[in-house]
């Protein structure tokens, strides 16, 4: 049992530490000149960052598969939200 809590730390620990290294490495592409490739850098390491705090830390890679579908239903309904959200407020806005 010490074994697999001992492993379980210090798998944590390493997420940790790579979100921390993703953290920095968007900190210093957030200082890059060229558009083009700062916002596809820093939207791929939030990505990454998320899963890794959703696998991890909000325990889905641990818990039955019909929480993760779930979660991801959700995300998938929310798109639509907000595609209708970008047209309709700026219509409002203008009023």
């Amino acid at each position: 049992m010490a074994h697999s809590t001992s492993q379980r730390r210090a798998n944590y620990l390493g997420i940790f530490a790579l979100l921390a290294g993703f953290t920095l490495i968007e900190t210093l592409v957030s200082y890059l000149q060229r558009e083009a490739i700062k916002i596809p850098v820093l939207i791929v390491l939030s990505l990454a960052k998320a899963i890794l705090v959703l696998l991890y830390f909000m325990h889905l890679k641990f818990d039955s598969r019909i929480y993760s579908y779930l979660f991801i239903a959700g995300c998938l309904l929310v798109i639509p939200l907000i595609l209708v959200m970008m047209i309709v407020m700026p219509v409002i806005a203008s009023y």
